[in-house]
């Protein structure tokens, strides 16, 4: 019976602690998040006066009550000047390793968003349009 609480415990301890470090990825992400900018084709992809429309948190290894201590994560964003990118960041041994903006076409933004039919009327209200307009025609 004691052992059998020794295991329980031991368990919620694990838990506790991937959680902990799945918290402390998010916060090390979103520090870099706030302070990144990058410049292509003259135009400015900065995070901190962007939208996060969508975000992915993934550790390895992604296995019940073990730990990460890698990490990726990727953000779709939307700029103020409406300009779509991707904000993508690793994380090795718990020390970020690497980021970088990708610059998003809205096609490509659009299908991301394809799987959150409230997301994609939020941002691109025409492909509804379209696609009611196709449903009453047929």
């Amino acid at each position: 019976m004691e052992s059998i609480i020794i295991l329980l415990l031991c368990g919620l301890a694990l838990y506790q602690l991937s959680r902990r470090q799945d918290k402390m990825a998010e916060q090390m992400i979103a520090q870099t998040f706030n302070r990144f900018e990058r410049r292509y084709n003259d135009v400015t992809y900065s995070c901190l006066d962007a939208i996060v429309v969508k975000k992915q948190l993934h550790g390895f290894p992604s296995v019940p009550l073990v730990p990460s201590v890698n990490y990726t994560a990727r953000a779709l964003c939307l700029s103020d000047n409406n300009n779509w990118f991707w904000f993508d960041a690793s994380i090795r041994n718990m020390k970020l390793c690497s980021t970088g903006i990708t610059p998003a076409s809205q096609p490509e933004a659009c299908d991301a968003l394809s799987s959150d039919p409230e997301m994609l009327n939020q941002y691109f209200p025409e492909k509804k349009d379209n696609k009611a307009k196709a449903e009453t025609s047929t």
